[in-house]
């Protein structure tokens, strides 16, 4: 009789700025999770970058089968502004998911990203196809080896990845987290420069755009005055029973902004910018 498999999924790079986030699940039978307490597996942020390279061999030995995902920055931006409903938290459950469906385990262990254990467990379960033992915890990563197992795999690709970006762009730029100096002089000399790189609805993004937006609004022939008053912003949100959507602001400057066949932004200021193909209708009928 073959013994249960385990299984344990992590990820590395949620937080970042700059690059992928990876994900990554181990998969191995009950009776050799002894071999990777013997290899010293832990949590990956309580190892150091050579501890982790050296284990990386030992558990791909050790396991029976793994599975990596990396996650470009334009699918974590399109998850953050709900592009086929997702967020975050959805995006990461949707990886977890192929993870578990490829992998096949009888039992796995889940690093939440949410704060709601059980809803973030049922999201699970409705979605796959396999139907394995779930347990999701937070900070899982420390108290099965297999999740640390998986978060070595996961911190050791992101890195190679980050390495493979600053030769591509010829510049170290460090960790691609806005708590690394290189990081952050990098973001602010080239962040025009190299707009494929960083995670373009990240708030600092938003708001370094924003920022430079907001100079030279004035400027722009799409930026319009309209005085901030009960009637315009009624007339917006009448733009909702036309089928525009709210979606999420992108800065703090903003008050309220509507999707559809144009972009509709109410700033805080008063003014209303609207861009698109029906812009001149829109604005006609906010009474711009």
């Amino acid at each position: 009789m073959l013994g249960k498999t385990i299984c344990g999924v992590d990820e590395a790079g949620r937080g970042p700025i700059i690059g992928p986030m990876v994900m990554a699940g181990v998969l191995i039978d009950e009776k050799d999770e002894r071999k990777l307490r013997a290899l010293g597996v832990k949590d990956s942020k309580l190892l150091t970058p050579p501890e982790r390279e050296r284990l990386f061999g030992g558990i791909t030995e050790a396991i029976r089968e793994s599975a990596i995902l990396i996650i470009s920055p334009q699918e974590i931006d399109a998850a953050v502004r709900g592009h086929d409903g997702l967020n975050l938290n959805r995006l990461e459950a949707k990886k977890t998911v192929e993870i578990l469906d490829t992998l096949r385990p009888d039992l796995a262990y889940i690093d939440s990203p949410s704060t709601n254990l059980s809803q973030y467990k049922s999201l699970l379960l409705s979605k796959l196809r396999h139907k394995p033992k779930l347990v999701v915890e937070h900070k899982a990563d420390t108290h099965y080896v297999t999740v640390g197992a998986a978060s070595i795999l996961a911190k050791v690709t992101r890195d190679a990845e980050v390495r493979k970006l600053h030769k591509e762009v010829g510049i170290d730029f460090g960790s691609g987290y806005l708590s690394d100096p290189k990081t952050v002089a990098f973001f602010e000399k080239h962040h025009a420069d190299y707009p494929e790189l960083f995670r373009k609805s990240w708030a600092p993004y938003q708001d370094k755009l924003s920022s430079k937006f907001q100079s030279t609004l004035e400027q722009y022939s799409q930026a319009v005055s309209a005085e901030k008053d009960k009637g315009v912003r009624e007339k917006m949100r009448q733009l909702e029973e036309l089928g525009y959507t709210p979606v999420p602001v992108a800065s703090a400057h903003e008050e309220l902004r509507l999707k559809g066949h144009c972009t509709v932004t109410l700033y805080k200021n008063g003014k209303v910018l609207v861009q698109g193909k029906d812009k001149e209708k829109v604005e006609k009928f906010l009474g711009l």
